[in-house]
């Protein structure tokens, strides 16, 4: 391969890389986000340095979210995201998220840190079996029959984009060392913007609404999701979304940190 081929690949492997550079289309997006209140102390131990929550006690939002097109292909994931301050910003910071499809996986942890692993994810408005139930509903488990999160919602009223919290998301980029476990390559905490908007309904209004809610969190040995259970739920959000995801910045390099490896 000569090095202007060799400098053109963006993602390995080398030949056929698992995706292509930003930015990443996302069109037609359904997302369920529940915003909670959720235990601070067990929330804390889930946070990098630096990061307080912006909340007493802390808020949290789960997002289960129905990609039917991206430039990665279809898929589910599901997530939390923690109000947190850092340096006189407020964030939403990604503790945890599991995906379905291991081309967004690839390019989530690479590209901004942000720590997928795969899960088995389901969603639908109306069950399996008796198609009069009106709520949505969307199960996440890992590995298949171990429950890790229910997330459900009705769509009882039109509601307003003032209601949404809009923060930049900030996730946390490690990759380990290739020589050592003492220090690793990367350590780092990365904002990204995301550009989008909600799509409107054929009377010219937001696809948004709000309605009652209902969130559970489970753990197993490998994934500690009961730190992020929820004590009080503040509400729900059903949206339909398009959005483009582009490279995010470094707003923090632990590797420079005296505090920490510097």
């Amino acid at each position: 391969m000569d090095i202007d081929t060799f400098k053109r690949h963006f993602s390995m492997p080398l030949g056929g890389p698992m995706y292509a550079a930003p930015p990443y289309p996302f069109r037609g997006v359904q997302d369920l986000m529940i915003r909670y209140e959720a235990d601070s102390n067990a929330v804390m131990e889930l946070l990098p340095p630096h990061l307080e929550p912006a909340d007493d006690p802390v808020i949290c939002t789960s997002w289960a979210r129905w990609v039917p097109f991206s430039a990665f292909g279809p898929y589910h994931e599901a997530f939390v995201m923690v109000d947190v301050m850092l340096d006189g910003t407020r964030y939403m910071y990604q503790p945890a998220i599991l995906v379905d499809n291991d081309i967004p996986l690839g390019a989530g942890r690479e590209i901004w840190g942000y720590a997928k692993k795969i899960a088995v994810i389901e969603h639908n408005w109306c069950g399996d079996v008796m198609p009069y139930m009106e709520q949505l509903l969307l199960t996440v488990e890992r590995p298949r029959g171990q429950r890790l999160m229910t997330a459900s919602m009705v769509c009882d009223r039109k509601a307003s984009p003032d209601e949404l919290a809009e923060s930049p998301v900030l996730s946390y980029r490690h990759i380990p060392s290739a020589e050592t476990a003492e220090r690793p390559s990367v350590s780092e905490l990365v904002r990204l913007d995301v550009t989008g908007a909600l799509r409107k309904s054929a009377d010219g209004s937001p696809e948004l609404y709000a309605g009652r809610a209902a969130l559970t969190l489970a753990s197993t040995a490998a994934d500690s999701w009961h730190q992020l259970a929820p004590l009080r739920i503040l509400g729900g959000f059903f949206a339909v979304v398009d959005f483009d995801l582009n490279f995010g910045r470094v707003v923090h390099d632990y590797l420079k940190d005296p505090a920490v490896w510097g």
